[in-house]
C-alpha cells in the first residue's frame, strides 16, 4: 500500500510539472514580424488569453502627402483611420504548442478580413494562413522576425 501511495504521489508531481508544458507559453510568438512582401511589420501582443497584432511599421507610411489611411475599409466610418497602429490580426488562441487558430487577419490593401491560423515553424518563421470558409481554401504567408532596426511609424 505504501508503494502505491508513493507511486501516486510521484505521478501527481510529474503531471503537475508536465501538464503546463503541454500547453506551451505563446510568448515565443510575441514580438515584431516582417510580412512576406517586406512592406510592413506587425507586432504580436497578448490580448487577454489570445494573440493580437498591430501594424507598427510600413515601407510607405505616407500616401498623397498624408499618413496612409484605411481607405478600402468596407465601413465608411473607418476609412479615415491611419493604417499605422491599426489592428491587423486578432483573436488567435493557442490550440497546440506553437499553433494558433480561430483568428482573423485584415488586408488593408483590399479592405477584406479573413479567418486565419498561424503556426510558429521550427525554422523560426511564422506561417499565417488566411481563408474563407475552411483553411483548404486559403493562402499562406511566411513572416520573419523583424530585428527592430526599422523602427516604428
Amino acid at each position: 500500500m505504501a508503494r502505491l501511495t508513493l507511486f501516486a504521489l510521484c505521478l501527481a508531481a510529474t503531471l503537475a510539472v508536465v501538464a503546463p508544458a503541454a500547453h506551451a507559453d505563446p510568448a515565443p510568438v510575441f514580438g515584431q514580424w516582417l510580412t512576406e512582401n517586406r512592406r510592413g511589420v506587425i507586432e504580436l501582443v497578448p490580448c487577454a488569453d489570445k494573440v493580437c497584432g498591430n501594424l507598427v511599421w510600413m515601407i510607405e507610411p505616407m500616401r498623397h502627402g498624408a499618413p496612409a489611411i484605411d481607405e478600402y475599409n468596407p465601413k465608411s466610418e473607418l476609412r479615415q483611420r491611419p493604417l499605422c497602429g491599426m489592428p491587423i490580426l486578432g483573436d488567435f488562441r493557442e490550440t497546440e504548442p506553437r499553433h494558433f487558430e480561430d483568428g482573423w487577419i485584415y488586408d488593408p490593401d483590399s479592405g477584406k478580413t479573413y479567418h486565419a491560423t498561424m503556426t510558429l515553424e521550427e525554422n523560426g518563421t511564422l506561417k499565417l494562413r488566411g481563408y474563407i470558409g475552411i483553411p483548404l481554401f486559403g493562402e499562406s504567408q511566411h513572416w520573419t522576425r523583424a530585428d527592430g532596426s526599422l523602427g516604428k511609424c
